[in-house]
């Protein structure tokens, strides 16, 4: 059986209510200001896929030097914002086992970006752009999960990409 194409919906996978606040994603990622990048999870299918949204704003601190002149949002941080949606990912399904709930306090269980397959900068992200980030897991060898990952502005994809992160254990 096929999976659906990243970002599709399907009859069987509604997305989770009305999502997740930044403060439901703080108690998944142990990441805090200023490297909790995303502002709201809109729907997450636990261990499978997660959609998200992060909101560039001219008051982010990274602009002022990335680049002078020319504010431009890192294409490294899409990619940051690929490896925690994929965090929020597995981190849902361990809460939904642990409490039958989509969130939790699991931050403990978050590993950290093991590879950057591949990364494709399509277009720039300036102040002002809503980026839509989606994130689809892949094979899982122990804890390694591979990810398949894409940022969108508009009808536009600014970035895709394809990650291995790692998972903690719940014994470690």
């Amino acid at each position: 059986m096929s999976s659906p194409a990243l970002g599709q919906q399907t009859a069987d996978r509604p997305p989770a209510g009305d999502g997740l606040t930044a403060d439901d994603i703080a108690r998944l990622l142990p990441h805090r200001y200023p490297f909790f990048l995303l502002d709201k999870v809109i729907s997450v299918e636990p261990g499978v896929r997660a959609e998200a949204i992060k909101n560039i704003t001219s008051s982010d601190p990274v602009l002022a030097g990335h680049f002078p002149g020319r504010m431009l949002y890192p294409g490294v941080l899409l990619v940051e914002c690929v490896a925690q949606l994929a965090a929020v990912i597995y981190g849902s399904a361990a809460a939904s086992r642990a409490t039958g709930e989509l969130v939790a306090d699991v931050a403990d269980r978050v590993g950290y970006l093991a590879e950057i397959k591949q990364a494709k900068f399509l277009r720039t992200v300036l102040p002002g752009d809503q980026v839509v980030i989606r994130a689809h897991t892949g094979p899982r060898m122990g804890s390694l999960m591979s990810v398949t990952g894409q940022a969108s502005v508009g009808r536009d994809v600014v970035m895709t990409t394809r990650l291995v992160v790692t998972e903690r254990n719940e014994s470690e």
